[in-house]
Formats: structure tokens, sequence, C-alpha cells
């Protein structure tokens, strides 16, 4: 198997997910994309991190996606049953933070400022590295690789946390 691994930013694959796949919550489509990638050990070397997620129809929708109750629950269901959106997904774009916030409850705790229920955020955290980390075993990538991504990932929920907002006003 050939173990040269692309850059997101290069060549990105788009995964998109249409309004009306969301509002049915039909998850098939997605699903088996993910799963025909993942099945296959030469396609999926070649798709690590390469995965953008598009989430279309919303464009005009001034929420944010994770404010929105029906991409919230497609996106639960599409997790429940694929877990491996870390070894996929690309880091140079918002996609991990997408799938993230969607699992997680949040509260606006400023104007334009969210956080993310930190336990909830640990468990989803959790649960993506094991998927993760255990199908980078079944691929036998090396050790170094897998580091790789994890740094990326654990950079990238860092970089898009908010410090503590001190003061009387937001207890």
């Amino acid at each position: 198997m050939n173990l040269r691994f692309r850059p997101a930013v290069s060549e990105p694959i788009y995964l998109v997910i249409s309004r009306e796949q969301i509002n049915e919550c039909d998850i098939s489509g997605p699903l088996r994309v993910l799963r025909q990638l993942q099945g296959n050990p030469e396609k999926a070397v070649a798709a690590c991190g390469r995965i953008s997620l598009v989430i279309d129809g919303y464009n005009k929708d001034p929420r944010e996606l994770f404010e929105i109750p029906e991409v919230r629950r497609f996106i639960k269901e599409l997790d429940a049953m694929w877990p491996y959106w870390f070894f996929f997904l690309s880091q140079a774009d918002d996609s991990i933070k997408v799938i993230e916030s969607c699992l997680c409850d949040s509260i606006e705790v400023v104007p334009g400022v969210t956080s993310i229920d930190s336990e909830e955020l640990q468990r989803c955290l959790s649960r993506h590295f094991s998927a993760m980390n255990n199908y980078c075993e079944s691929l036998n990538l090396p050790e170094s690789k897998i580091q790789e991504i994890s740094e990326g990932i654990i950079s990238l929920i860092d970089n898009a946390a908010v410090e503590r907002i001190e003061g009387d006003d937001y207890q």
C-alpha cells in the first residue's frame, strides 16, 4: 500500500450534504460514500485529511450550523454510524469544528461568543480519537503519522477554544 499522504489544501474531497438530506435526516448517501472510502485501504490513505464537509442550503441562514437543530440531528445520526472523522476530515478548514460543535451542547456567553459543554466535548474527542487510532492501527500506519494527525487535531481544537470570561456579568 502506498503510504503517501497528500495535504488537504492541494486536493480536497468535498462531502456535500444538502439541506434536503438534512431536513429528511437521510444519512444514507454520505454514509455510503464514507464507508466506501473507509473500506478500501488505498483510497482511505489517499483521502486522509482531505475531506471537506460542505453543508449546502444554509448560506442565507444567519445562524451558525451548530445552532440549527436539523443540522445537529443529522450530524448526530451520521456520527452514531461513522466515527472516523479525525482520520478523514481536513484540518485546513472548519470541518472538524462543525462536527464537534454539532455534537455538543453550547451556550452563547456573550453576543458572538459561544461556549461548548466541555464534558460533552471530551466525550466526543475521546470517541473520535479512539476510532481514528483503531482505524490507523488496522491500516498499519506508522505511529509518527498517527501522532501527526492527532497533534493537528489537538491544535485545531485548542485554537478554537475560548478562554473563560472573568467578571460578575458572565458567571
